[in-house]
């Protein structure tokens, strides 16, 4: 194929699809120019609307002057009713008795407990003293054949000074509840059982009333080894001798 035959070719491919009849070229004008009003609409007219910024500087005053005002009223309110509070507590106590001060209930009279003739219950009225407290003390009473000191509470087995001092105040003691052991009458089992007469002790002494078949007076105790002052003052107290 030559060149020219190409080019007559390609010319009339060309003017079959550029060829428009009279309906598309009207059709092409139109829509030219509606094109065109747009481009020109979107130049002429601003694409959004602006408006100027509120003030906000008068509408912060008030904020604040209501701020003001709203806190002067609260404390205000804060100070009559710490007041109204202080007025009605002064008149509370004026007018409520001494005995219903405690927490709003009567105060509780004071238990007081005789060491020597208590028994577990009563004993369990006592700070800190549970069921087994309770027993620990009857039965080293009954051990001692009586207290003759309330501090003698402290030789109970587990009991503290702290724990004694908050039941000191509630303890009485009656000497004269105290059960003597005849000395010499006395078995070496009875006398061992004692808390005072430990084994040695009550050996030297059964020994001792074996050899003089008898006790005169308690000052024997004295010659008995091991037993110094303050032993003897402590045995004496639990000893009697008959005539």
């Amino acid at each position: 194929m030559d060149k020219r035959t190409f080019i007559k070719r390609f010319g009339r491919l060309v003017g079959d699809y550029l060829t428009y009849n009279r309906t598309e070229q009207r059709g092409i004008l139109v829509l030219s120019l509606i094109l065109l009003g747009v481009i020109i609409a979107n130049v002429v007219i601003p694409s959004g609307t602006f408006q100027k910024s509120p003030d906000y500087a008068g509408f912060a005053k008030d904020v604040c002057a209501f701020e003001a005002a709203w806190k002067q009223a609260s404390d205000s309110d804060s100070i009559a009713r710490i007041r109204k509070y202080q007025n009605y507590k002064t008149n509370f106590s004026r007018k409520v008795p001494d005995s219903l001060k405690n927490n709003g209930f009567p105060a509780k009279p004071m238990v007081m407990v005789e060491l020597n003739s208590a028994d577990t219950f009563e004993l369990q009225q006592l700070r800190g003293i549970g069921p087994g407290f309770a027993r620990r003390i009857v039965n080293y009473r009954d051990r001692l054949r009586g207290f003759y000191d309330k501090k003698q509470v402290l030789e109970v087995f587990g009991m503290d000074t702290v724990r004694y001092q908050m039941i000191e105040k509630n303890l009485s003691v009656n000497p004269d509840s105290i059960h003597p052991i005849e000395l010499n009458t006395v078995t070496f089992k009875e006398l061992l059982r004692h808390p005072y007469f430990p084994f040695s002790t009550t050996k030297s002494i059964m020994i001792y009333r074996q050899k003089n078949k008898t006790f005169k007076s308690l000052e024997e105790l004295k010659n008995i080894a091991g037993v110094n002052d303050s032993m003897f003052r402590r045995m004496v107290i639990y000893l009697r001798i008959s005539p």
